[in-house]
């Protein structure tokens, strides 16, 4: 038994691995094998599951927060507050 989760474990992503997935996982974006690996993963790392579950919820956080539209001359005044501090 120690030998086959042994095996498990050298098969599956390490966390540093996962965590860089972490993004791509949690838009769908990662492939049907990288994502299996990931869940495998998470089934048995509870850092990476912890930081998994805080990042859908600065995701849902983020989405569901007002969007703010700027002024019509934010652009302008950007450039010009940049110029300004380029040059000084």
């Amino acid at each position: 038994m120690f030998r086959r989760l042994v095996m498990m474990l050298m098969r599956q992503p390490d966390c540093e691995h996962v965590q860089g997935m972490s993004s791509d996982f949690i838009d769908d974006e990662l492939d049907a094998g990288a994502k299996r690996k990931v869940v495998a993963h998470l089934e048995w790392c509870g850092p990476c599951t912890t930081l998994i579950n805080a990042l859908r919820a600065t995701v849902r956080l983020l989405r569901s927060t007002p969007k703010e539209v700027p002024p019509a001359d934010f652009k302008e005044r950007l450039r010009e507050s940049i110029r300004r501090e380029r040059t000084s």
